[in-house]
């Protein structure tokens, strides 16, 4: 039997203040990696349920608010020590750089996409609708004008007036299924009412094709509750990667400032070398997902009605549908769809 709410929210609490002990101050996404994704599997909370331990303790007064500009650091309630005013400062400095790279496309939006691009081609199992990323002569990463495809078979991809489409747009050979990847390089954990992961059902439902989101970390209540029950594939990346091009932008102090452990504390940052594809990637691109498409495809196109409804009619695609209507909407189309959030196993959500 697992947890209940409230007793993962108590470990949460304990696992903050054991960390402001050590660390001194921390923000929400330094807590994560050190909480959320390390430790013990059965000591792992998840970063939604954590929120709600960083919320108790200050409603405790159990830790303070040191800042909320440009981030909401916290610090326990000894802080105030020597030494702890000058580590506030350079912890602000190293997530402002760490800031500053993950901005820039060509240092980190774009490099997912070249890592699963590079796994497709070597898969030789897809034709590819448009092209990835590819390289400058200098070794810079670019997407040409029309690398993302707006149609397929004569239909509309949703939002295609902007002229954003999915970041690859594929056949598998063997079935000539379609299928659509939304790779996010970002650091936040997706959950199941994310307006990401609607943007690609709506995508998906309007050109059919099935959805296979990409991202750092997958919550287990959108992989095997969501994801489950109306076939999206999910693949997490486990690390978050950029270019090496990063190395000088930041006058060759990205690792020691944001990677080390001791400092702004990213150790699954990973900075692969060119051309060089993770097996994992290898394995999901080649492996499970053709292994997988096409029943998923056609749990997917089976629900394509309800989830056309709601990521498009009741707008769940849109960043402007704000908590806590997102969440009151995803609820309403769970009972639809018939199916309630899985319980987060004692073992860990990577599990």
């Amino acid at each position: 039997m697992g947890r209940t709410k409230g007793q993962w929210i108590d470990l949460g609490k304990k696992r903050i203040l054991s960390i402001l002990e050590q660390y001194r101050i921390s923000y929400s996404k330094h807590l994560e990696i050190k909480i959320s994704e390390a430790g013990p599997y059965n000591q792992r909370v998840e970063p939604v349920l954590l929120n709600d331990a960083l919320a108790a303790l200050q409603l405790e007064k159990g830790i303070q608010v040191l800042t909320t500009s440009p981030i909401k650091i916290f610090g326990d309630l000894n802080y105030g020590r020597p030494g702890d005013p000058a580590r506030f400062k350079a912890f602000q400095d190293w997530y402002n750089l760490y800031l500053q790279c993950s901005q820039h496309e060509h240092l980190c939006g774009l490099m997912l996409e070249r890592l699963i691009y590079q796994a497709v081609l070597h898969s030789g199992k897809y034709h590819v609708l448009g092209t990835g990323p590819l390289y400058t002569d200098d070794g810079t990463l670019f997407k040409p004008k029309g690398a993302e495809q707006l149609f397929l078979s004569g239909k509309a991809i949703y939002g295609a007036d902007s002229g954003n489409g999915l970041d690859l747009l594929l056949i598998h050979k063997e079935t000539n299924i379609p299928i659509g990847i939304e790779a996010k390089n970002i650091r936040e954990w997706q959950y199941p009412a994310s307006s990401n992961i609607w943007r690609l059902i709506a995508r998906a439902c309007t050109l059919e094709c099935l959805p296979v989101f990409a991202a750092r970390k997958i919550s287990y209540l959108s992989r095997a509750g969501l994801f489950h029950h109306v076939g999206i594939m999910g693949f997490e990346t486990q690390f978050q990667y950029f270019h090496p091009k990063v190395k000088a932008f930041s006058k060759y102090r990205f690792e020691e400032r944001v990677i080390d452990k001791t400092r702004l504390g990213f150790a699954d940052i990973k900075i692969p070398k060119r051309d060089e594809t993770p097996n994992h990637f290898n394995q999901f691109i080649g492996k499970i997902l053709p292994d997988n498409v096409e029943e998923y495809y056609s749990r997917f196109m089976h629900y394509l009605p309800l989830l056309k409804k709601y990521a498009i009619d009741h707008q769940l695609a849109e960043d402007k549908v704000k908590y806590p209507l997102r969440l009151k909407l995803y609820q309403q189309f769970q009972e639809e769809a018939g199916f309630t959030d899985p319980n987060i196993p004692d073992e860990g959500a990577d599990n």
